[in-house]
């Protein structure tokens, strides 16, 4: 018995000393990593003015003050951020800087907007998302090409009588109706080709 226990404190001790080695230098990344970071909001931290300071302790408090859902959906928020590209990050900044110069009227409308959007069905959100991805992907002069002819259109249109741009806008309305009708029944008929195709194999 005495042989036994022997032998598996060995086999124990030999375990952890080729285990070991593997984490404690995950143990070691991680320890490092947190001191970087610590020291990084150290850095930050001192290189804040009294002001900025007192807005971080506002900001403190008004997090221990929170119901828990509310932290639980911050922290979901700031883990999410986080985790975020730099790119990502940096269009972020980019589009909160263009909120932060808007007006309160255009603040409204664009809030409007979002309402309006996510108020469309999925199918057409995931159309809107893939002519901006398509629109994001161009070359910038393209881009600018397109703008420019966006910018005539609009300028023929603000020329418009009021009658004329309700004719407009009805045509329009008429034209996406029609290519929303035409684009279902396209998708309609493809099973059925296929279908057809695979039969005549």
């Amino acid at each position: 018995m005495k042989l036994l226990d022997k032998l598996l404190r060995a086999v124990s001790l030999s375990a952890l000393l080729l285990v070991s080695p593997a984490w404690s230098q995950a143990a070691s990344r991680d320890f490092e990593l947190a001191q970087n970071e610590r020291g990084n909001e150290i850095d930050r931290w001192q290189g804040m003015s009294p002001v900025e300071k007192q807005e971080m302790r506002e900001r403190y408090q008004r997090w221990k003050n929170l119901p828990a859902g509310e932290k639980e959906e911050l922290q979901k928020n700031f883990d999410n951020w986080r985790k975020l590209h730099p790119d990502e990050k940096a269009a972020a900044r980019k589009n909160f800087e263009r909120w932060q110069k808007m007006s309160p009227a255009e603040r409204e409308q664009l809030h409007e907007r979002w309402q309006e959007y996510r108020k469309l069905p999925p199918e057409r959100r995931e159309e809107i998302k893939r002519r901006v991805r398509t629109l994001r992907d161009m070359p910038p002069e393209q881009r600018q090409e397109l703008r420019q002819k966006l910018q005539e259109r609009r300028e023929r249109f603000d020329g418009l009588s009021p009658e004329e741009k309700h004719e407009a806008t009805e045509k329009i309305r008429e034209r996406k109706q029609r290519g929303a009708f035409e684009e279902k029944r396209r998708s309609r008929e493809q099973p059925r080709e296929k279908r057809q195709h695979g039969r005549e194999k």
